[in-house]
């Protein structure tokens, strides 16, 4: 039993940074199998249907397409146990994955799969007796963890710097 409480923050340079201000990486999957999921996209679409050759392409493209899936789902299920493991209640932001899913990041966030990391987080909360609470995500990331004040922000701005005098890393400060 843990008792401790820790705050997420879902992000694509890094895939959770906690309230803690332990930074985890995304293993960015897809990104690294692009190429050679090219190549064998660009050699199927060569190929004559109903071929045999064009039979045994597509077998191997789509086992290339389930090992990406299976590392991002190894990662999620990692990251998720270490967490649960840790702490007695997790609170994360309430992401709109599908909206974000429709803008020009849309490569980076299916391929960081939130949706199945924070469902992976809460089967493994609910079997091991922990809480999960999801909160709007709005403003997150300007209001100081410090003093609550708001402060305006560009996405470029990774570093989080109030009038209090609290400095800190802008994917803390919104786990925080």
């Amino acid at each position: 039993p843990s008792e401790a409480a820790v705050g997420l923050d879902l992000g694509l340079s890094r895939f959770v940074a906690t309230s803690n201000g332990e930074l985890v990486s995304p293993p960015r999957a897809y990104r690294k199998a692009e190429v050679k999921l090219a190549r064998t996209q660009r050699a199927l679409s060569c190929k004559k249907r109903g071929s045999n050759r064009r039979r045994k392409l597509k077998r191997q493209l789509a086992r290339q397409h389930r090992k990406v899936a299976n590392q991002r789902k190894d990662f999620h299920h990692k990251t998720a146990r270490r967490l649960v493991n840790n702490y007695g209640t997790i609170v994360h932001e309430d992401l709109n994955v599908l909206g974000l899913a429709r803008t020009r990041l849309s490569k980076g966030v299916l391929d960081a799969g939130w949706s199945s990391f924070i469902s992976i987080l809460s089967a493994k909360a609910a079997s091991a007796g922990r809480r999960v609470v999801a909160v709007k995500p709005h403003y997150t990331s300007q209001i100081c963890p410090e003093c609550g004040s708001i402060q305006k922000k560009e996405l470029s701005e990774r570093v989080h710097a109030c009038e209090c005098g609290c400095v800190l890393d802008r994917d803390v400060a919104a786990a925080k």
